[in-house]
Parts: C-alpha cells; structure tokens; sequence
C-alpha cells in the first residue's frame, strides 16, 4: 500500500486514510520569457530554469460502519492537522524510495462526502527535481595546478559545497578552483591544515566545515569570509567534471578538496 511521508509524519499515522492514484507532472513549469522587438517575426526567447512541478495526491477516508459519520469527520480532522504546515518541507512518497521533494501544499483540499467515503486531493507544489534523502560526497587529494576529472553520478545538475584545505607548507594567500569551466577565486591567507567552505548552495564562502542545511543540517553565518571572493559558485554538471585548484602564492601546494552534494533526480 502507498503511503506518503510530510514534514516527517507518515500517513499510515491516520488507519482511516488511504492513498490512491499519484500524479506528478513531468517536469517544471515553463518560466521563459519572450519579449516582441520591432521588425523582426515572431519574438525573441530568454529561456530561464524551470520552475516547480505539482504533485497531486488521491486521498480516501473510509470510516468505520459502526463510526460513521462522526469517525469519518474526526479523521478528516487527523488528515487537516497532518497537512496544515505553512512551510516548506520534505514529500517522501513510497513508491519512490530513497528520495524526497521540497514542497509545500499549494491548495486547500475540499472533501467530498458520500455516505462512508470521504474523497479529496492533495497538491503538493514541489522543485522541480526530487532529491537524493543521503548526501554525497567525494574527496580529492589535489596539487596545485594538476587538474582531475570525475564523473559525479548526477542526473541533474547540483550546486555542491568544497572543504578545501592546505596540506603541506605553512600558508597559501588565496587559490582558484575551476569545475567544469566555472571559476572561483578566494584571496586570503589560508594556514595549513585550516579549512575554507565554498558553499555553493548558500552562495557564501566560510571558516571551517559549516555546511548547508540542505545537505548536513548545519550552517553557521558567524564564520561567514566573503571578502577576497570573485568569480562563479561552482555547479556540479552530470558526466564528467575537470576540476583545478591553483594557489595564489605562499608554500602550500598540494589540497584536500572534498566535494559535498546533493543528487537530484527527475523521479
């Protein structure tokens, strides 16, 4: 039997309630734009990313003959306290194990009594990718100016954190690091062994391993470095990924880059 999982309660929680057909739309919304330009036909596009996709949820309440209506109603009840959370928060749906939507319920769903049975729909308004529910990560032992390439297993492209961090020598006053043609430059001293945190997902550049909520749970504005940075948070793109660490001067030469992320799937 399919269940659900919202904001980390389980339907099976409510016996009464039942969980029928599911339909996910199959990819995001079109969120392009185009914009007319005076003698030429037709229009001139500019795609953008897409945007979210709704996940709609069959839903049956079936109380029992000697309950009916008042048990009918009170589950109802049980259902509207399940739903009733005005954030965003992770869709697990069991017929699709190990990964989960961010997603939020888009509308407010009208029961439709008759006799025993009560019928409605849940709809989820989601991202437009499910997500892996464990983190990845992978490490590399790098030299300055000896790029590497990985295949990061993805189906859609991620924004990964980098713990990057001097092994040898004393110090080193910045460094660049490129993935997949995309270049970040910090300049600042780094001692060895001290650690740097490119978080691509919070686009802010920290002191120490403080990770993003969405990958370990924990993040921590106060080691926020963001002076010294130019260039592109990096993106993690599906198949294979050139990446480059360049010190800017000092003794270090040789890094350890671990590469924290996210899959996403189009599950």
């Amino acid at each position: 039997m399919t269940t659900v999982t919202w904001n980390s309660v389980s339907s099976a929680t409510i016996p009464e309630l039942t969980i029928g057909k599911i339909t996910r739309q199959l990819v995001g919304e079109h969120r392009g734009s185009f914009v007319s330009i005076p003698g030429r036909p037709g229009s001139h596009y500019f795609p953008e990313e897409r945007g979210r996709r709704r996940i709609t949820i069959e839903c049956f309440i079936m109380a029992a003959d000697s309950a009916f209506p008042a048990g009918r109603r009170d589950a109802v009840t049980d259902v509207a306290d399940w739903v009733d959370i005005n954030a965003e928060c992770p869709l697990i749906i069991s017929d699709a194990p190990g990964v989960y939507y961010n997603a939020v319920l888009a509308e407010t769903p009208d029961v439709d009594e008759w006799r025993e049975l009560g019928m409605f729909e849940l709809v989820f308004d989601a991202d437009p990718y499910a997500y892996d529910s464990t983190g990845s990560s992978h490490l590399f032992n790098m030299t300055s100016g000896v790029p590497q390439t990985y295949d990061f297993g993805l189906m859609a492209q991620t924004w990964p954190i980098l713990e990057i961090t001097p092994t040898n020598g004393a110090t080193t006053t910045g460094f660049t690091i490129e993935i997949a043609g995309q270049s970040f430059t910090y300049e600042a001293i780094v001692a060895v062994d001290d650690t740097v945190n490119i978080n691509g997902l919070a686009m802010a550049v920290l002191a120490g391993s403080s990770n993003d909520v969405n990958i370990t749970g924990a993040y921590d504005p106060i080691g926020l470095l963001m002076s010294g940075v130019t260039g592109i948070f990096p993106i993690l793109l599906p198949g294979d990924n050139d990446i480059e660490i360049t010190s800017l001067g000092g003794d270090s030469t040789t890094f350890d880059v671990n590469v924290i992320y996210r899959k996403r799937y189009r599950n």
